[in-house]
């Protein structure tokens, strides 16, 4: 494929296909008008977004992967620190109460605004590495466009790829990369508070999830983990065609709005997948802890459905599901909940997509091959979830 330029349309495709396909996490979905908002900057700056075939990339070649690690965390644990404001005219008063709460080593210290760029720039200084020649994606979900946007500011590419397998995950040590066994440290990981940690060695890759899921419970749920990979790297364990994929998948779907058609048909078709489920949502249960978004969600059938029941768990992604409380589909197979009328995957962050009785779908689809090898299920199953049931392929499931 060489490099391709990205256009406008590309990078909205690329939400639409991220959002069906992200099991419901992988962070939510813009409005088109907020998305305009984020990218049309660039387009009228005369800076093209560009996508880059991993066998075009350099074997030496450094490649950044900014991972945002975070979920939901306790009341208690967001106001540990004072209010939890982020950003905005109003974070003096954050500063202002997290002084009189736990003093400042100083009092006029304040993060950088520029806190994750501060991340980028220590990961550099760690490996030797002067400039990146491409971004990864950590994982496929409705935010990778941001990815080609940053990189178009750079002047580098993102790579059509990823580390999760066409779908976001919950945690750090589900990469691909963990099962072909690439070491990652060192690493960075900086929070909004302006603190910058650097790991050096750990034991495993679950370990660094540990690590830097543990600095996110106490900087209001959310931190930015640095790391960077080699271009030989990439070739060798990342999930590759996945950025071009999903794009493809936001065209079918778009294409479907446009005409009329029905967009979980065309999802179906251009992933591969299964409609495991049809019907109309009940209710769904969320609790925040951890540095996770934790609950259930039920749907009542409709049409080939009739009279059953689907339920699936989550932790910030959908993992186990049951039929009339039976087992069903499972991690590590991907399956989103999808609006059945607009083709809008639905996330878990965002409560106000869950109101009962709207008709939505289930598309599941084939987890990629890494998951299917002895490693991949040592690392990603039911079991590590506490659920004691085997991975059973969603092909068997479904009775193909």
């Amino acid at each position: 494929m060489g490099t391709k330029i990205l256009n406008k349309e590309d990078l909205w495709c690329s939400v639409l296909g991220g959002a069906a396909i992200a099991t419901g996490g992988g962070g939510s979905a813009p409005s088109y008008e907020a998305f305009c908002a984020g990218v049309d900057p660039t387009f009228e700056a005369g800076l093209k977004p560009k996508l880059v075939d991993a066998g075009d990339l350099p074997d030496d070649g450094p490649v950044l992967v900014p991972i945002g690690i975070g979920g939901g965390i306790t009341r208690e644990d967001r106001e540990r620190y004072g209010p939890p404001i982020r950003r905005g005219p109003d974070i003096e008063i954050a500063f202002k109460e997290m002084h009189r709460v736990f003093p400042l080593l100083e009092e006029s210290m304040r993060p950088r605004d520029d806190w994750r760029e501060a991340g980028v720039q220590r990961l550099k200084e760690l490996k030797g590495e002067d400039k990146y020649v491409a971004y990864l994606a950590g994982e496929i979900g409705p935010g990778i466009y941001r990815q080609a946007i940053n990189g178009a500011r750079d002047g580098i590419p993102v790579v059509d790829a990823d580390m999760a397998g066409m779908r976001a995950v919950p945690e750090l040590s589900f990469t691909s990369f963990n099962v072909y066994g690439v070491k990652i440290t060192p690493m960075v990981i900086s929070t909004a508070w302006g603190d910058r940690l650097v790991v050096e060695e750990s034991l495993s890759w679950q370990r660094l999830e540990d690590l830097t899921r543990a600095v996110a419970m106490f900087s209001m749920g959310f931190n930015s983990t640095m790391l960077s990979v080699t271009g030989k790297d990439v070739k060798e364990a990342g999930v590759l065609e996945s950025y071009s994929k999903t794009i493809n998948i936001g065209k079918a779907i778009k294409k479907a709005q446009d005409s009329g058609d029905d967009p979980i048909a065309a999802i179906v078709k251009a992933t591969e997948g299964y409609k495991i489920f049809e019907g109309e949502i009940v209710a769904k249960t969320n609790e925040n802890s951890y540095a996770f978004r934790w609950g259930n969600g039920w749907i009542k059938g409709k049409g080939d459905f009739e009279g059953k029941l689907f339920r699936f768990w989550f932790k910030n992604e959908n993992q186990i599901s049951w039929l009339d409380g039976k087992p069903y589909v499972r991690c590590p197979d991907p399956f989103t909940v999808i609006d059945s009328e607009t083709g809008e995957g639905l996330s878990n962050f965002r409560e106000a997509a869950w109101t009962p009785g709207r008709k939505v779908s289930v598309v599941g689809v084939k987890a990629v091959d890494c998951w299917r090898t002895e490693r991949g299920l040592q690392i990603y199953n039911p079991e590590h979830f506490g659920f004691h049931l085997k991975p059973v392929p969603i092909e068997e499931i479904m009775g193909e």
